[in-house]
């Protein structure tokens, strides 16, 4: 028993939340168990795991729709194309891209001396600045998006790659 639940936890660990992903045909047992391990899970994947749980959800929610109401939802497929069993995939590509601000930083090092003498002040010295940029980066990747539709235009599958 204790192998087991060694087991499930390193599972759940490795695959974060999104393995605790509570379904109807769970039994009660099994969702107390799953929602008491989100929260630790959670905590232990940064909830890295929660977007991709979140994401599942989105695409598990169209199954058995209408496939003119995805349609009307996201707009017109990138790709149809057929399974070769009478289905027919519609895909949705995605570019995505996210630029970090570039920066920069700045060092100044300096000496200097002064002296008074009678009401004047005198102060003299030196100072450097050196800067160093750092450039902004641009990151690029593409996301794709998969439904199977049936020949009476329901939706029977989806898979995904991609946040």
């Amino acid at each position: 028993m204790k192998r087991l639940a060694l087991l499930v936890l390193s599972l759940s660990i490795l695959c974060g939340c999104a393995s605790l992903h509570m379904r109807q045909e769970d039994s009660t047992g099994v969702k107390l168990t799953k929602g008491l391990l989100r929260v630790p899970v959670g905590v232990m994947t940064l909830g890295f795991s929660e977007i991709w749980h979140s994401r599942e959800r989105t695409m598990e929610s169209w199954l058995g729709g209408n496939v003119s109401d995805l349609v009307m939802s996201w707009g017109p497929p990138t790709q149809i194309f057929s399974d070769g069993m009478g289905n027919n995939i519609l895909v949705y590509t995605e570019h995505r891209t996210y630029v970090s601000p570039g920066y920069a930083n700045t060092t100044t090092t300096g000496t200097g001396t002064g002296y008074i003498s009678g009401n004047n002040i005198y102060v003299q010295g030196q100072s450097q600045s050196y800067t160093t940029y750092n450039p902004s980066q641009v990151y690029q990747w593409r996301v794709f998006r998969q439904f199977k539709i049936n020949s009476n235009g329901r939706i029977i599958g989806y898979s995904w790659r991609g946040l």
